[in-house]
């Protein structure tokens, strides 16, 4: 089995958060490779951006036969959630593949483009290091 690019280098979850009126610079350095930060406020606004470092999951993206649009964003958003928990037990149980915490809250309304980026990017890793993470 060919060795599989630990996951650390895998993900990089920046969320951008605008609120109304204010800027923060924020840093959580979480085994120094996760870091969050907040950008330039603008009204009343709030966008998130997912930033996925793996030099093949962007060829793995552009190659799968899903449909962008082949799931609503409520569907994405409850699988993401529950990827999410199982993502942070491994996490929590100190699972090598997976080296960084996601805070991603079930309340929060991502936009599309965020969850299905973030769910296709579950199932590229259970893809490529051969595990279900939700049965």
């Amino acid at each position: 089995m060919k060795t599989i690019v630990r996951c650390s280098y895998f993900i990089l979850l920046a969320l951008l958060a605008i609120s109304c009126g204010s800027q923060r610079n924020l840093s959580a350095n979480l085994t120094g490779r996760v870091a969050i930060h907040d950008t330039i406020p603008t009204e009343d606004t709030v966008e998130y951006e997912l930033i996925v470092f793996d030099p093949g999951f962007e060829t793995w993206l552009i190659g799968n036969p899903h449909s962008q649009h082949m799931y609503s964003n409520e569907y994405l958003q409850n699988m993401n959630y529950q990827y999410v928990i199982a993502w942070n037990y491994l996490y929590s149980r100190g699972d090598p593949r997976v080296e960084s915490y996601l805070d991603y809250d079930p309340t929060v309304k991502y936009n599309y483009d965020f969850n299905y980026k973030l769910f296709m990017y579950f199932k590229y890793f259970e893809e490529t290091n051969r595990i279900k993470l939700i049965p």
